[in-house]
């Protein structure tokens, strides 16, 4: 699937996002509506993987401060 990330994801976190939505085998199109995009949005230090098209969430991550 292609991704597209909210802007204000940091550009250091994009690698290990990919990959991480690699490891989940989300597979190629959403179940729900067969887009093959989906969109990682930041809110409140939390990380949303959804589709583009339908808004089906896929998995949350949440961010802490190291």
């Amino acid at each position: 699937m292609k991704v597209i990330f909210d802007p204000d994801i940091p550009e250091d976190l994009k690698e290990d996002l990919l990959k991480t939505i690699e490891e989940q085998q989300i597979g190629d199109r959403c179940k729900s509506c067969g887009a093959d995009t989906l969109y990682v949005a930041l809110i409140d230090k939390v990380l949303d993987v959804k589709c583009y098209e339908c808004g089906e969430s896929y998995l949350e991550i949440e961010l802490s401060e190291e």
